[in-house]
């Protein structure tokens, strides 16, 4: 039997249990990982807005809402959830919102005929806007009941797996994208349609993995606040905790990195003349690249602990835009406005490197917050940290208001600058970590 302690309560799982809890919370994450690839809000989601009639301001906007609409609700959030005894029923329920919101839209564009394009945007994100809320609200749940379904020991593995599994769905769904994009007989909007109608069933099937998990009982009950004291609390715990303070300025920076996002893709297409089809390519080799590293990062943050990997995702972050930039300029200077197929098919050489640098983000970053948070305010910490950053998310679309005045070259500039600048902050955080297996070490 093995022992999970979280202030001062004790609750035992088996070994066993333990097992199944990470083999279906791995599943869990298979089936979100391929449901969000499908309805990418870099690549498909993008395409799609422009294949609407939206202009580029429009099409940034879909990772600014995917974002901020996931991190606006945490904190809000985090309050009411410190007083569950269990979780997984409000994951539950958030999720269905969400795989209801994916089918009615592929059904939707099912129906679309294109009469009015401004209105039918406006729909698509109003619902877009409901999913991503009930998503962020569920995350917090979500984030509290991966932390307490194992031993603290155990976590960076759970962490560490699920971005496995979820990789190797996203990769799947990657695959599937330049199947039905490329597909005769599947022409606008169906095809559209299909990848968002599969993508919510894959967050149905998300559902179901996630609740064979076995929650432990007599769970402790987190500090009893309401939502007005959660708002006047905020500040004093930035105050209170630096390395708090510190791992959200590095992460803001991140963030920031984000204005590039949508951009990538529609660099591809519209300026190098790339197929659309081609984005599936580009997510399978991002999604294959994050499945495999995920050995190297998972071993790199058991012996050098998790904020080691930590910076390495800063430094990882400023590579793929620059690699656009390079990659782009050369390309043209070669080829012109159109670039050979098998040229477009080595793009995939800068998603894969996000994908690298996107795997030792996940693996660090849910992981640096589990070692510094308190057990009873880990809910409020999770939440104000994602809450936080949720206006930043923002940035992609003064991203497209820049790209449509000025064009994409300066945009990815500005994306390096602020990977580096991410990472400069990062050196300046510390904490005492404890690497699984190894002796305690101050990391700085």
């Amino acid at each position: 039997m093995t022992q999970t302690a979280s202030s001062g309560t004790r609750h035992v799982h088996s070994e066993a249990t333990i097992r199944r809890n990470i083999g279906w919370s791995a599943l869990n994450h298979f089936f979100v990982e391929g449901g969000m690839t499908l309805s990418d809000p870099a690549t498909v989601l993008p395409l799609l807005i422009r294949e609407l009639g939206g202009s580029h301001a429009v099409a940034g906007l879909v990772p600014s809402v995917r974002l901020f609409g996931w991190l606006l609700p945490q904190f809000f959030v985090a309050a009411p959830m410190q007083r569950l005894k269990r979780f997984l029923p409000t994951v539950r329920a958030l999720e269905a919102v969400r795989t209801l919101v994916y089918l009615l839209l592929a059904l939707l564009l099912v129906h679309h005929d294109r009469t009015n394009p401004g209105l039918f945007l406006t729909v698509v994100f109003v619902l877009f806007i409901i999913a991503r809320l009930a998503a962020g609200s569920s995350a917090v749940a979500r984030s509290e009941l991966v932390a307490r379904m194992v031993p603290a020991g155990q976590r960076s593995r759970v962490v560490s797996m699920r971005s496995f599994t979820g990789d190797i769905g996203g990769f799947t769904a990657g695959i599937l994208i330049g199947y039905v994009l490329s597909a005769e007989g599947l022409a606008f909007p169906v095809n559209y349609a299909w990848l968002l109608g599969i993508s919510g069933l894959s967050f149905l099937l998300a559902i179901s993995a996630l609740s064979m998990v076995v929650e432990p009982k007599g769970a402790p009950l987190g500090t009893r606040v309401d939502l007005w004291q959660q708002l006047k609390r905020a500040p004093d715990l930035l105050r209170q905790d630096q390395r708090f303070l510190r791992y959200i300025e590095a992460r803001a920076a991140t963030a920031a990195v984000g204005i590039a996002d949508p951009f990538f893709i529609l660099y591809a297409t519209e300026v190098l003349g790339v197929s659309p089809a081609m984005s599936g390519v580009y997510l399978s080799a991002r999604m294959l690249v994050r499945l495999f590293s995920n050995l190297l990062w998972a071993r790199t943050t058991r012996v050098r602990g998790n904020l080691w990997t930590f910076r390495v995702a800063r430094l990882l972050g400023a590579v793929e835009p620059l690699a656009v930039l390079l990659f782009g300029l050369l390309a043209r200077g070669i080829w012109g406005s159109e670039v050979p197929v098998i040229v477009g098919a080595l793009f995939a050489v800068p998603f894969s490197l996000q994908g690298l640098a996107i795997s030792a983000d996940n693996i660090s970053r849910t992981s640096y917050l589990y070692d510094i948070a308190p057990d009873q305010e880990r809910p409020t910490y999770i939440g104000l940290s994602n809450t936080l950053l949720g206006p930043l998310q923002f940035l992609p679309t003064l991203g497209g208001l820049l790209v449509q005045a000025i064009g994409f070259p300066p945009i990815f500039v500005l994306a390096t600058l602020c990977a580096l600048w991410s990472y400069f902050l990062s050196r300046d955080m510390d904490g005492a970590e404890k690497p699984e297996g190894g002796a305690r070490i101050q990391a700085r």
